[in-house]
Parts: structure tokens; sequence; C-alpha cells
């Protein structure tokens, strides 16, 4: 009868090794101790590389500074004034103020077409141009229906009208941009923005009162003959 023999170690691969069945088992358990070990220090650099700080690439914004609006003229401080003033009945006399004025309007018939104006100009129907009784040539003015909230821009180059209680006559362009088409008047208001002194110099009228402040310094340095 044979000898009762050790039991067989299973086949088993370390590092691409084979461990043969005829190893002692002295071996073996050392070999699974160095295992144990390399398995723990492994384990061990995992959870270190876990819980260490995690430093993340960071772009800084870029930070516009913001822009300084420009100050308020003393010119444009005189339009505030005159904007927050009420609206005036038609003068008498030439008005360099620069205040709101406020009554009827109405445009230019056809016949009007191609004739000489006041500052020598032939009137052009497809134009934004106004006469004036009081306003100065040259102004600049902003004028609002108050039946219906419509505006529109005109530049002042003719006398008129001749009726008594009108004080604008405003081109058929203007009168569109108005819709006064149909019933011929309007009841208006008119903001002047840039007004000719007599000085040759312009004043800022009401109109101009919600102007950019550079906006505004361009109209005052304009010059034009004193009228």
């Amino acid at each position: 009868m044979l000898a009762e023999t050790q039991a067989p170690v299973p086949y088993q691969w370390l590092d691409e090794q084979c461990i043969s069945r005829s190893w002692p088992a002295h071996r073996i358990g050392s070999l699974r101790l160095n295992i144990l070990r390399l398995a723990t220090l492994c384990a061990a650099a995992v959870v270190a590389a876990c819980t260490g700080p995690v430093v993340r690439a960071t772009s800084t914004p870029s930070v516009q500074p913001p822009a300084t609006p420009s100050p308020i003229t003393p010119a444009q401080q005189e339009a505030v004034r005159l904007d927050q003033l009420p609206a005036v009945t038609a003068p008498h006399a030439a008005d360099h103020s620069g205040r709101k004025l406020v009554g009827r309007a109405s445009f230019y018939a056809r016949h009007f077409d191609g004739k000489k104006m006041a500052d020598g100009r032939r009137f052009d129907p497809a134009t934004n141009v106004a006469a004036s009784k009081t306003l100065p040539i040259g102004t600049t003015a902003k004028v609002i229906n108050l039946g219906n909230g419509k505006s529109a821009t005109v530049t002042v180059e003719d006398r008129g009208p001749n009726v008594a209680g009108r004080i604008l006559d405003v081109s058929p362009k203007v009168a569109e941009t108005l819709n006064m088409q149909k019933s011929g008047i309007a009841h208006v208001v008119v903001k002047p923005i840039a007004v000719p002194q007599p000085d040759g110099r312009v004043k800022l009228g009401a109109g101009a009162a919600d102007m950019p402040p550079s906006q505004a310094a361009t109209l005052t340095a304009s010059r034009v003959p004193a009228q």
C-alpha cells in the first residue's frame, strides 16, 4: 500500500510564471504573504490618490472696467431744465430760448413744391423741413403729434404758417410720419433740439434733454450765421 501523500497544490499563475504542483507548502505560504503585502500597498496607494487634493486648472475671466459715463455739460443741464418747464403757446417775437411750444400744425399744399423758402432753398416735399413764425432759421426740433404720440424731427427752413392760430407748417413727408394727412391739422408740441443764437452759437433746447452728452456736444460745436 502506498504511503499517503500530501494533496497537490492547485495550479496558479503569477507574473506569467507557472507555480508547479510540486512546490513546497512553506514556499506557497511565503508567496501568499508577499501577494497580500503587495495588495495592501496597492490599496493604500489608491486611497491616497483618491483622498488627495484635486488641483483644477482655472482660467481667470477677463474683467472689463465699467464704462465711465460722459459728464453732463452745463448746456445739457440747461436743456433738461427747459424740458421740465411747461410748454408755451406761440410767442409773438423770435424765440431763441429753446422752450417747448404747443399749438396747431398744418402741412404744405402741393402748389408750394419747388418754391423758394426763407433760407433760399427750393421746397422739397420729400424732406423733413418745416416753417415757423418764431423759431430761428436752422433750428432742429422734435415735433410730437399729441393726438397719437407719433413724432418726427424737422429743420426750420421757412417762415409760416400764414394762418392765425398755427405754430408750424411741415412737409408732406413729415405729415405722413405724424399721421395727420387726413385731418390736415394736428395738435402738436414742438421741442427745439438745437437753436441758432444771434451771435452764431447754437443753444440746446428742450428736445436735447435725452441726448447722449457726446451727441449734444457735437450740436453745440456748430456755428451758423446769425438770423
